[in-house]
């Protein structure tokens, strides 16, 4: 079902919801909503991915509420305590994050 989906990221969207929306016409048009696939493939591991956050604003072709509420769902879901990587730092560790 999501396999097609697109969402609109704008990087403005995940701080219009902490409610800081004072940003000048000139600064909102600096930075232009992009639309990516919901699902992606990671480039090395050929793994299928969701690629949404804060940043993903709704999904194209659906009404905005329907779309947001997907999108809660499916972040919601994804940081799952059983999906989410927590480090313990020790002295010299180093790590990368993966962002293909």
């Amino acid at each position: 079902e999501l396999e097609g989906l697109r969402a609109e990221h704008y990087a403005l969207n995940s701080r219009f919801l902490l409610g800081d929306t004072d940003y000048s016409e000139a600064q909102r048009n600096a930075m232009p909503p992009v639309s990516w696939p919901l699902v992606r493939t990671h480039a090395g591991s050929g793994r299928k991915f969701l690629f949404i956050g804060a940043h993903a604003s709704h999904i194209e072709g659906r009404p905005v509420a329907e779309g947001r509420m997907l999108l809660a769902e499916l972040l919601e879901h994804a940081t799952q305590r059983e999906f989410v990587y927590r480090h313990r730092w020790n002295v010299g560790d180093l790590v990368m994050w993966d962002n293909r």
